[in-house]
């Protein structure tokens, strides 16, 4: 799993960084974690071409996190797409939608497959699990996004194997999970031969949300927690009013949770580029495990 941030600016755009967007890259296919406006053009930058894109998932109906879709779509029907498009967002995207195609009907010469979601919802990306939860974005229904690979085969053991007495051609069967029978007659089960099943990755992304127990939760020991930090700290009582979170807050959010590696996004445009390196240098002091996100940033899971 490849996760590629596109744009890591809040409310607006800056100089340096574009507004909410995050791919998911999964090999054959990825999907995108909001698009505000401009991530078309990331797309482009950060070579993914828009061959691959499979599904949007919206978090939220603020406009910094999801008016990229429309022109992106437009772009892809340019270029000649044929297949489905799925795309996943909070109750109302679909009024939007249907307006604009109305008003526009080149948007789009394939097929948009719309899902809106009203509280916790589960959906299967890939060999990945995806949810949707509600998380705290004041009056506005807001969800934070959970990807859960599925869990690998363990590794094979040929010295069991050989042991065991299985020829090499019904190795791959044992490898596949499935039993097989010796031309003695003995069975062998996969577990005699593999070691036990590979954890996954998991990757927890915040949305837009004050700390909230339902992020803490679903970020429990997650090998990545992509958390908002839209204000330093001395702007609590701002992050409080607009919903949403602090440096220190969102530190802490993943502290508890036990994630392994935390990365903060969706910086106020206020901070200028010179402005995060102080505050990811003082942050680094005390926190080994925590990233400032930058746009085009690039991490393997």
């Amino acid at each position: 799993m490849r996760i590629i941030f596109l744009g890591t600016s809040a409310a607006v755009p800056t100089v340096d960084r574009s507004l909410s967007s995050i791919a998911v890259d999964v090999g054959r296919e990825y999907a995108l974690i909001d698009a505000g406006e401009g991530t078309q053009k990331q797309i482009m930058l950060s070579g993914l071409g828009f061959g691959k894109l499979s599904r949007i998932i919206i978090t939220h109906l603020h406009g910094d996190h999801y008016f990229g879709v429309f022109p992106l779509l437009q772009t892809m029907s340019i270029l000649g797409r044929s297949r489905p498009l799925d795309i996943i967002a909070p109750t109302g995207f679909s009024l939007v939608y249907k307006a604009l195609k109305e008003i526009t009907p080149t948007l789009t010469s394939y097929d948009v497959r719309i899902t809106e979601v009203n509280g916790e919802s589960e959906f299967r990306f890939s060999n990945c699990t995806i949810k949707m939860f509600p998380v705290d974005h004041g009056n506005t229904p807001t969800y934070g996004i959970s990807i859960k690979e599925d869990d690998k085969p363990g590794k094979f053991d040929p010295e069991k194997s050989d042991k065991l007495g299985v020829p090499v051609e019904l190795r791959g069967i044992l490898q596949r999970g499935i039993p097989i029978k010796l031309p003695d007659g003995r069975i062998v089960r996969p577990e005699d031969v593999m070691g036990p099943p590979r954890k996954g990755a998991k990757v927890v992304f915040s949305s837009d949300t004050r700390p909230c127990d339902s992020l803490r939760r679903e970020a429990e020991e997650a090998d990545l927690l992509i958390h908002e930090a839209t204000y330093d700290d001395d702007k609590k009582e701002r992050a409080e009013k607009t919903g949403h979170s602090t440096l220190s807050e969102a530190i802490e959010v993943g502290v508890t949770s036990k994630a392994r590696k935390i990365v903060l996004t969706h910086f106020s445009a206020r901070y200028k580029k010179e402005d995060l390196e102080r505050m990811e240098a003082r942050i680094k002091e005390k926190y080994n495990n925590v990233i400032f996100a930058r746009d085009l940033m690039v991490l393997d899971l």
